[in-house]
């Protein structure tokens, strides 16, 4: 192969390997279309293309039988697999969910994900492998919803710009005119969006040896009961992470979703899991209009739905708390308080053997809060924490809007020295007393040194902002739905 320049013949073998690699690497990341088939050039560039062109694997029902010819040699390069099942196109008269409709799509569902892990069943086990889960109709974006992000065609965020730029939706029977949201969604069309995606669990599903970590993002708005979870997560026996981003628009749900939640970690998680993350995430549009559209709920009735929901979370904290004992890493955000977790471990006779990295949200961390609220919640996570002897990270934080803090333990084994950082949009002065219980954690290193970052100049306008501001640790929340909260943020605001 020659290319010319300026009439001089340049042969790909002159090159020095070096450059050659840097060209191939530069053309495997900028994926312009067509790059795939550059495999098929020569052996060389096969080995620096396929690796490339087959870790990750965005995939519909449709490509099943592609998935399941494979060749045995690729099967090892695949480390993702990103799998989206198209529910069926729906009229604006059916935005109102129907139980005919459910069923239908309940059933749909069932079929796909059993014939999914049929082919994966073939498998065998080499490396480690994702499998993820979403599933959305392409009306759910071209009724109510257009500035949300919806399956695949959304993680690459370098044409989010042009799409924002284009922005012209012009929809009055869904509330948009002329690029504007005049009218927020009706609660039967937010309902329908968030209702269940399967009634049950598939029958006679087969083991997956191959899969090694399971991932729903919160692109899939639908909810999978935990039954539901259950049962997919027992299937692979060599399954070590879960990451599950769920979505609670209604104002009564959490109490459900909490009770549901708790009975999924006592009896589904398996054994085997060692990094679990939990993200509940929540848009405060539509929460809005599903509570305007509810009746009045009179005091008394608030005042009991307050108290079981605190009851509630409170089990799941505990459930939580004694699941973390085969955790490596654990990060839950919003679905429950820190200090109701802490609170629970220390009512537990025993230590975490095994943890790493722990990451909380606390309501507590808010600027207005009572200085010696934050200051318990420290001194009961720096007494949680001596019970964890591989601690290395803790993160508590929280975002309220235009407003975010974090509170980061670090322990840096190879230096000797452990770190406590103050990163937030206002300051906080810690006492002496939440120092020395920290020191007592970090009591393997020599030193402790107490850091602060204020944050200046910073837009929080969603908790997507908080974390990307905050710089949190990965694990947190999936990157790529980071950017898909960040950039929904900032299409509704256009909006």
């Amino acid at each position: 192969m020659t290319e010319r320049h300026d009439g001089i013949a340049f042969p790909w073998p002159s090159l020095p390997a070096d450059i050659r690699l840097s060209i191939l690497d530069e053309i495997s990341g900028q994926k312009h279309p067509g790059w795939a088939q550059c495999a098929a050039v020569c052996k060389e560039w096969q080995v620096i293309l396929e690796p490339s062109n087959f870790s990750r694997l965005s995939l519909q029902p449709s490509c099943l039988k592609e998935l399941e010819t494979l060749v045995i040699r690729q099967r090892p390069l695949v480390k993702h697999i990103c799998f989206n099942i198209a529910l069926p196109r729906y009229a604006c008269t059916r935005c109102k969910r129907s139980a005919t409709t459910s069923n239908r799509r309940s059933t749909l569902v069932r079929i796909i994900i059993l014939k999914l892990f049929s082919v994966l069943s073939t498998w065998q086990p080499t490396g480690q492998l994702t499998l993820e889960l979403s599933a959305s109709s392409p009306s759910d974006s071209q009724h109510w919803f257009k500035n949300y992000c919806f399956g695949p065609g959304h993680e690459d965020t370098r044409l989010w710009t042009e799409q924002e730029k284009a922005v012209r939706w012009h929809d009055p029977k869904h509330g948009w005119v002329d690029g504007r949201q005049v009218e927020t969604p009706k609660r039967r069309a937010i309902l329908r969006l968030f209702s269940p995606l399967c009634f049950s669990a598939p029958q006679n599903l087969p083991a997956v040896h191959a899969v090694t970590s399971f991932c729903i993002r919160r692109q899939l708005r639908h909810e999978l009961y935990p039954h539901v979870l259950g049962g997919l997560w027992e299937k692979p026996p060599r399954l070590e992470s879960i990451v599950h981003e769920s979505w609670i628009v209604r104002h009564d749900y959490p109490i459900e979703c909490a009770y549901r939640l708790t009975s999924l970690l006592q009896y589904s998680v398996p054994e085997s899991v060692r990094r679990l993350s939990i993200f509940k995430d929540f848009n405060n549009q539509l929460k809005m209009a599903i509570h305007k559209s509810k009746p009045h709920i009179s005091t008394p009735h608030w005042r009991s739905s307050l108290e079981d929901a605190l009851a509630a979370n409170l089990k799941l904290a505990k459930a939580l708390a004694a699941k973390s004992h085969h955790l490596e890493c654990l990060f839950i955000s919003y679905m429950i308080d820190a200090q109701q977790f802490f609170t629970s471990c220390q009512q537990l006779p025993c230590t975490w053997n095994l943890l790493q990295s722990l990451t909380l949200t606390s309501s507590t961390l808010a600027r207005t809060a009572p200085r010696q609220d934050i200051h318990t919640l420290l001194q009961n996570a720096s007494s949680v924490a001596l019970k964890m002897p591989q601690l290395q990270t803790m993160v508590l934080w929280n975002s309220e809007p235009g407003q975010a803090c974090a509170v980061i333990y670090q322990r840096h084994t190879a230096s000797a020295i452990a770190t406590l950082t103050w990163r937030g949009t206002w300051n906080l002065e810690l006492s002496e007393d939440v120092v020395e219980s920290l020191k007592e954690v970090a009591s393997d290193a020599c030193y402790l040194r107490l850091e602060k970052e204020e944050l200046h100049d910073v837009d929080i306008r969603s908790h997507g902002d908080a974390i990307h501001h905050l710089r949190l640790p990965d694990g947190v929340v999936d990157s790529e739905s980071l950017c898909q909260i960040r950039h929904e943020g900032r299409m509704q605001r256009m909006a």
